[in-house]
């Protein structure tokens, strides 16, 4: 990941995902300094509004094929 900034573009470099009271928090680094992102439940709105395309595909294409992979019934002439 790459984080924009006023001193330019440094990469994030993700080290762990923590539950913590009221969210979830990201830790790692970005550039030389430790950074972390911390996520309440009130982030939950725009996130899902952020990721709804990408988990209408992951449905979408898990339908599919689900669909493929499921028995056909045999049938007899």
């Amino acid at each position: 990941m790459k984080v924009s900034s006023p001193i330019g573009e440094l990469p994030f470099e993700a080290t762990a995902i923590r539950i913590v009271a009221g969210g979830l928090r990201v830790e790692g680094r970005m550039g030389a300094w430790p950074a972390q992102v911390d996520l309440d439940i009130s982030d939950l709105p725009a996130l899902l509004r952020l990721t709804r395309p990408a988990l209408y595909a992951l449905g979408g294409t898990t339908l599919i094929v689900a669909l493929a992979r499921r028995p056909r019934a045999h049938r007899k002439a």
